[in-house]
């Protein structure tokens, strides 16, 4: 938090002891908050004389046009004959199509009368039943036409809204011949501030009486329901005038001159009493308008300044009724001062203004702040809330007004508001529009080997000014590898897994900001190897054989393809299937082309090639034996090595319960020998298989391809459980 310690204008306090009447500002409103007024008194260029006083001073007195924003709205009572000679069609018609000239904030109700009158909607009805009652208007009896417009003027000033314009429009031939008379209806809405707009209905058109009405209240008279009627009616009531005919009279007492004015008074003269009376005349004030008189006074005698005289503006207000406000006397004058945090903001930070300003009369409050922060904005709050968008230094005032109208010398802070760094985003995505990526896997968003990739920093942006530069490190090395002032770059991965990308921002000011993201690099062609022995943990025996299939899924569009196998030295390699691609074979290396381009969909997106091993027959010890592979293209440029199973163990010796597992009796056969071993029989132990373990058991000859061992009890006990639970001899028995 920090407080700054230097005034924006003003002379030392003692010199303000001289204002105990001409003080400083405070709003006198009507009632209905026509017109404000207030007065300052700058000592800030006062000249001192030799009796130790001011001898001169700049008066501001101020006036603003007060109303709501956009205008005022209309409060508004339609008057309708329905007596027997009114022409009640053409008074709908016109009805139905005024209605329509009102906006949603206006407010009609709706009188109609014969006989009598009839308050049909008030001002608080919905414009549906408006129009309802309209329609359902009939005509017969007699014309009370001054009884509707005397109901209609008290449900204006019952119900009117004190900020709106109050309206009767009339829709009659001017004819009356019941109850009260009419004609004094128009001055009486003069003075209440009613506005009388005639439209004339029928074929016996009383034109004196509603002109009358329209003139008495500065209205409108229609001697017939014209179209051009309609827009008329609307400009009229359209208004953001808050007063006319103003007339400020500032009268000075003995012993104080107007030196100058700007603008200048219309009239200026001085009494034989020795006061000074200064008039400014002014058509109008609009809402929101301000109206500053500049005027330098001159004290000629010493304690001139501890008086004061009345002073009046008076106006006619939006309604058009008279109206006036006194100038305000003022009192002493309150201290500005505040403190503010963050201490070093940016464009980005919400400044946090806190008053500090004090009062010095006794029972003084301050109940109003104007501050100005210096970049065209303005705030009335105690303790505002404020963000600068822009860098620079911003000179922040305020000042304040107190319970009596004084208002303080204005208080200034310098504050330096600094640059916002920018904010780094970007994203992968495919080449080409949303309906080709859909299309064509090749332009998809997921960033495959060789397939260029789109990386789109467009989210990425700067608060407060614009991002020149786009700094791109594609493998998190720290080194920049690409700059560009456009967000989007494309790139090509060359192998596939996880790629740290880190991507900079740098605005006009200098500021830099940083994201980096992992991006998933799939293959563009999936391969997996899949190795089938028969036997755990890819076991094979001596001379057995494994099937090798080679399962190629292509995730873009491939033009050619070349498969290469290196397999181990002495296995026999028997091709079993291509998919259509020519084989050759050069030593240990099988190499498989594929003479076609690759789709993404159908028949063209997957390949499988199948072949078989044979381990050799001379190996006496357990050896493992490695395959190794790639796949390759020029469109696009893609290496990379097989995955899947690459090793085979080639074991002389198996676990008795495998060999039982796996060994098959020729039916009809009880001779050991005419048995044989197939790893790919299965799991589990089967009634043959079991009956071939007793007769080993039984015989204590040798199990097959166990190294010589033999089948004892407690072995015979595992085999009949495995047999029974029909469990897998490669689990543990439940």
């Amino acid at each position: 938090m920090r407080t700054t310690n230097r005034a924006a204008r003003g002379g030392p306090l003692a010199a303000l002891l001289f204002l105990v009447v001409l003080l400083m500002a405070s709003w006198s409103l009507t009632a209905r908050e026509s017109v404000g007024v207030y007065q300052t008194i700058d000592w800030g260029e006062v000249q001192r004389g030799v009796r130790g006083e001011p001898e001169r001073a700049n008066l501001m007195l101020y006036l603003e046009g007060l109303g709501p924003d956009g205008g005022y709205p209309i409060d508004c009572v339609l008057i309708i004959d329905v007596s027997a000679t009114a022409d009640l069609a053409n008074a709908k018609t016109f009805a139905f199509d005024l209605i329509k000239q009102f906006s949603p904030q206006d407010r009609i109700g709706l009188v109609s009368y014969s006989t009598s009158a009839r308050l049909e909607i008030p001002l608080e009805g919905g414009r549906t039943q408006l129009k309802t009652a309209i329609g359902d208007l009939t005509t017969g009896g007699k014309s009370a036409l001054g009884l509707a417009m005397q109901m209609a003027r008290r449900e204006l000033l019952q119900a009117g809204r004190e900020d709106a314009l109050l309206v009767e429009i009339l829709l009659s031939d001017g004819q009356s011949n019941v109850g009260i008379e009419p004609g004094i209806e128009g001055e009486i809405a003069a003075d209440a501030g009613i506005r009388i707009i005639s439209i004339g209905i029928g074929n016996l058109i009383n034109r004196s009486l509603l002109a009358g009405f329209a003139a008495d209240t500065g209205g409108l008279f229609f001697p017939r329901p014209v179209t051009d009627a309609l827009s008329e009616i609307r400009d009229h009531l359209e208004t953001e005038i808050a007063a006319k005919k103003l007339r400020i009279e500032k009268r000075f007492p003995a012993g104080i001159r107007l030196v100058t004015a700007s603008p200048s008074a219309t009239r200026d003269e001085t009494r034989a009493d020795g006061t000074t009376s200064a008039v400014w005349q002014m058509a109008e004030l609009l809402i929101g308008q301000e109206l500053t008189i500049r005027m330098e006074l001159e004290a000629l005698r010493e304690g001139a300044w501890t008086m004061d005289a009345d002073s009046l503006v008076s106006y006619i207000d939006f309604r058009g009724v008279e109206g006036s406000i006194e100038i305000p006397t003022a009192n002493w004058p309150p201290m500005a001062l505040f403190e503010y945090a963050p201490e070093g903001p940016t464009t980005a930070d919400t400044v946090q203004f806190i008053d500090r300003s004090t009062d010095a009369n006794d029972a003084g409050e301050i109940v109003s702040w104007l501050w100005n922060f210096g970049d065209g904005t303005v705030s009335r709050q105690q303790n505002p809330e404020h963000r600068f968008v822009e860098e620079g230094t911003y000179e922040v005032r305020l000042a304040v007004t107190d319970d009596q109208g004084a208002s303080s010398v204005a208080y200034e802070a310098e504050i330096y508001v600094g640059n916002t760094p920018p904010s780094a985003s970007f994203s992968t995505r495919g080449t080409g529009t949303e309906a080709e990526r859909q299309r064509d896997i090749t332009m998809a968003d997921q960033p495959r080997v060789g397939v260029k990739i789109l990386l789109d920093a467009s989210s990425s942006y700067d608060f407060d000014d614009s991002i020149v530069k786009y700094e791109w490190d594609f493998d998190g090395d720290g080194v920049v590898d690409k700059v560009t002032t456009s967000p989007e770059v494309s790139y090509t991965f060359d192998t596939p897994g996880e790629h740290r990308v880190v991507l900079t921002v740098v605005d006009s000011k200098g500021g830099r900001a940083s994201e980096e993201k992992t991006v998933d690099v799939i293959p563009t062609v999936m391969t997996k190897r899949t190795l089938e022995t028969g036997l755990p943990d890819s076991w094979t025996l001596p001379g057995g054989v494994v099937k090798v299939t080679l399962t190629l899924s292509l995730n873009t569009e491939v033009n050619g393809l070349a498969v290469t196998e290196t397999v181990p030295a002495g296995w026999t390699f028997t091709e079993v299937a291509n998919d259509g691609a020519t084989v050759r074979k050069n030593g240990q290396v099988i190499e498989w082309l594929f003479l076609e381009r690759f789709a993404t969909g159908g028949v063209n997106s997957k390949r499988e090639i199948r072949y078989t091993l044979t381990a050799p027959d001379s190996v006496t010890e357990m050896v493992q034996a490695t395959i190794r592979g790639t796949l390759g293209s020029s469109s696009p440029r893609i290496t990379q090595t097989i995955g899947g199973g690459d090793r085979v163990t080639v074991t002389p010796i198996l676990p008795v319960q495998v060999v039982i597992s796996r060994w098959v009796v020729e039916p009809g056969e009880s001779d050991i020998a005419a048995a044989g071993l197939d790893p790919f029989l299965g799991e589990t132990i089967g009634f043959d298989q079991i009956q071939y373990a007793v007769s080993l058991w039984l015989s204590g000859a040798e199990v097959p391809y166990t190294g010589g061992a033999t089948i004892g009890l407690a072995t015979m006990q595992d085999l009949i459980a495995y047999w029974l639970t029909e469990s897998s001899v490669h689990d543990p028995l439940p």
